[in-house]
């Protein structure tokens, strides 16, 4: 019998055996084949309530990208996805739920997102084994150990911790001789900072003189904040969001708390910064390291395009968001194919690449080698204090 006659007899007994979702089943490949579809889905898991300027900037990339054509000839789209709903915050198990509905019921290429550190570590696994590259918008070092499809895009937390510690100590700086912290546990992001944070002051000759934690939830702090205020550092640093941080910096004020405000790049969240207190002198002086700023000239462009989007400035999230979705825009093309791991190798080998930041090339733990900025928020603004390069 004819091979094509054999097969197409084949075809039909599938079809009138098991149906149409068979035939599906057997005909989708795990993988979506670039000429087999009319649009390259990317799913994108973003908290409702936390860093919405992550989906944001991949928007604006997407955009960017679409008008150029898009990719393999391809308009992408979007499946977004909120892992945390009416929870208070971004929700690990959900995230992970999330993960295996984009790739098994969507069949998107990859996934954007999540946003928070404990999220991104357990939706990993999952797409390590589903072969998906996944770009998150946390910084945990381990949020990368799940295996060779997670990339990070923003510096990790060891290089934001280490870098507001020698800022605190430099003699040139703050010159501090002592430090307390205050971080919200149960966070992988949280106590990763702070590790980083009290290992490097020690190490270059500070003291840690108080090391406190807080709940998520809590508003106040006042037991904490007496312990500090006895042990009298000169500078605080606060690894914790929006809101915490405010009620933080207000309550250490009111009891005479004198120590110099400091903190990672969570509290850069430009929508809420200044808008959770009535009065925002409690926050003037403070120093936080964070992943982008508007005035790096070399971003302008990003800031530009974003501002006429969303008529708004861009945080740290939308450059984060940004970047992901322009660098697995290239990872893509430069792939030539819809594979997911050609699509890894791709974003493995790009090397000084300039988007809303400078990725001079990832290292071998899918790490990003890029500068930290060091941001002040003076006169009720948000200001560049300084870029520390890598």
């Amino acid at each position: 019998m004819n091979t094509k006659i054999f097969l197409s007899l084949i075809a039909i007994i599938i079809v009138s055996l098991t149906g149409c979702e068979r035939v599906k089943q057997v005909i989708v490949p795990d993988t979506p084949a670039t000429d087999a579809v009319s649009t390259v889905k990317i799913g994108v898991i973003q908290p409702s309530g936390y860093y919405t300027g992550f989906a944001q900037g991949a928007a604006l990339a997407r955009t960017q990208i679409n008008d150029r054509g898009g990719v393999l000839g391809k308009p992408i789209e979007f499946i977004v996805m909120d892992n945390q709903g009416a929870r208070l915050v971004p929700d690990a198990a959900e995230s992970v739920r999330i993960a295996k509905t984009l790739i098994e019921q969507e069949d998107v290429v990859a996934i954007l997102g999540p946003m928070f550190s404990n999220n991104s570590i357990q939706v990993g696994p999952v797409v390590q084994q589903l072969q998906r590259p996944l770009i998150p918008g946390s910084a945990d070092d381990h949020v990368t150990d799940a295996g060779d499809f997670v990339f990070l895009v923003i510096p990790t937390t060891s290089a934001h911790g280490t870098v507001m510690a020698q800022f605190a100590i430099d003699p040139s700086e703050l010159s501090a001789a002592t430090a307390a912290t205050l971080r919200q546990t149960e966070s992988a992001y949280t106590e990763s900072l702070t590790q980083a944070f009290e290992e490097n002051f020690q190490k270059l000759g500070g003291e840690v003189v108080a090391s406190e934690v807080y709940q998520v939830g809590d508003t106040t702090f006042d037991a904490q904040l007496t312990r500090v205020k006895a042990a009298a550092p000169d500078v605080l640093y606060i690894a914790g969001v929006i809101p915490d941080i405010h009620f933080v910096m207000a309550q250490a004020k009111e009891i005479g708390i004198q120590a110099t405000f400091l903190g990672p790049g969570s509290w850069d969240e430009v929508q809420k910064l200044f808008s959770t207190l009535t009065d925002n002198a409690p926050l003037e002086g403070a120093y936080f390291t964070a992943d982008f700023s508007p005035e790096v000239l070399s971003a302008a462009h990003f800031v530009q395009a974003y501002i006429a989007l969303f008529m708004t400035p861009p945080d740290s999230a939308a450059a984060s968001g940004y970047d992901a979705m322009s660098l697995l825009g290239m990872a893509i093309e430069e792939a030539q194919t819809l594979n997911p791991t050609a699509i890894r190798d791709a974003l493995s080998n790009i090397t000084n690449y300039q988007g809303a930041t400078f990725i001079s090339q990832y290292n071998a733990n899918r790490h990003p080698v890029k500068s930290v900025v060091i941001n002040t928020i003076h006169n009720g603004q948000v200001k560049l204090y300084k870029v520390v390069e890598p």
